[in-house]
């Protein structure tokens, strides 16, 4: 990573991995006078979704230094990748793009789509407030900004992170609270996939899915959709730390809308650890490992949207609640047309 200042602009250019930088090296790198931090990614050839989480990040510091983010020398895969993200609506996006030898993350990211199109799916999936729907990320969403994060260490010299990674994927399902249903598409978690979500929640009833957005062998993220309780992503990575393997869950993401974002203060933050601390104690249990999972959570932009509040129009729990109790109607109506 280099950088020049120049006209108040700081250049950093980005060369191979975007995830060998951080949002603090690259903050520390620009002078506290710059007002515009242009980064330029016409040396870049690998990008993951940790990489897009740091992106985040840099906008919340970024934003928070009264400083703008500028974004040029992209080529049409990474165009495509900061559409997907949301990113584009966190930095302004030069127009010229470039052209650039095949990237190394090309297979590992979800195809940018205006509207979500739900497959085949299982018969007992509700299967509603997923199909023509956007995608949104931690930069659309209504609430506080969190990252969440949750850690299990695996204690077993020959699980290696890509065993981990295998396992989880494998068994996604399975591994959930009685309360939470998922079902993934016929092509399981792999880029440009839907899985369909059914859960109970203390206010009812709630159906709404996610777009799997990235995937490798040690990796994989689901983003949200319109009406999600979250606008943002969760990412489940396995690495080796110490010489062991670690699972981490770890969570970017705004509540959607007023209603969630209150929802999440009230209860559905203690909701969303158990979720997540139980996946990893299925997930040790499997493994036949000890099932301590370590939480962290820090409020990344204390800040809500008020610009976003329209939001609530997409929201997923008040459509359920309204799809289950016409469910008679809807019934009596099929019963008629016989």
């Amino acid at each position: 990573m280099a950088h020049e200042t120049k006209d108040n602009d700081c250049v950093v250019r980005l060369s191979g991995s975007l995830s060998d930088c951080t949002e603090q090296g690259i903050m520390e790198a620009c002078a506290a006078d710059a007002k515009t931090i242009v980064l330029d990614f016409s040396g870049m050839d690998f990008m993951d979704s940790a990489a897009a989480g740091m992106l985040v990040r840099l906008a919340v510091l970024a934003s928070q230094g009264g400083k703008r983010l500028r974004a040029r020398g992209l080529s049409p895969h990474y165009r495509d990748v900061l559409r997907v993200t949301g990113l584009d609506g966190a930095m302004r996006v030069e127009t010229a793009e470039i052209t650039a030898g095949s990237a190394r993350d090309e297979g590992n990211w979800a195809p940018a789509v205006e509207r979500l199109k739900v497959p085949d799916m299982p018969p007992q999936a509700r299967n509603i407030n997923v199909n023509g729907r956007r995608v949104v990320g931690p930069v659309q969403g209504f609430g506080q900004m969190w990252q969440k994060t949750y850690r299990l260490n695996i204690d077993k010299p020959d699980i290696k992170p890509s065993d981990a990674i295998a396992a989880l994927k494998a068994n996604f399902p399975s591994f959930q609270p009685p309360y939470n249903k998922f079902y993934p598409s016929a092509a399981g978690i792999a880029p440009g996939e839907i899985v369909l979500i059914d859960s109970y929640t203390p206010g009812g009833p709630l159906s709404t899915g996610v777009l799997v957005l990235y995937a490798d062998d040690v990796s994989f993220t689901f983003i949200t959709p319109q009406g999600h309780p979250e606008s943002g992503w969760v990412t489940f990575t396995a690495f080796e730390e110490a010489g062991r393997t670690v699972m981490q869950v770890q969570g970017l993401a705004r509540a959607g809308d007023p209603l969630f974002e209150a929802a999440f203060r009230l209860a559905g933050s203690k909701m969303q650890v158990r979720i997540w601390t139980y996946l990893l104690q299925s997930l040790a249990q499997h493994l036949g490992v000890e099932p301590t999972v370590e939480v962290r959570a820090e409020v990344l932009d204390g800040r809500v949207h008020w610009s976003q509040a329209g939001n609530i129009w997409h929201n997923a729990q008040a459509r359920t609640l309204l799809y289950v109790a016409l469910s008679p109607l809807r019934r009596i109506f099929r019963i008629s047309k016989r």
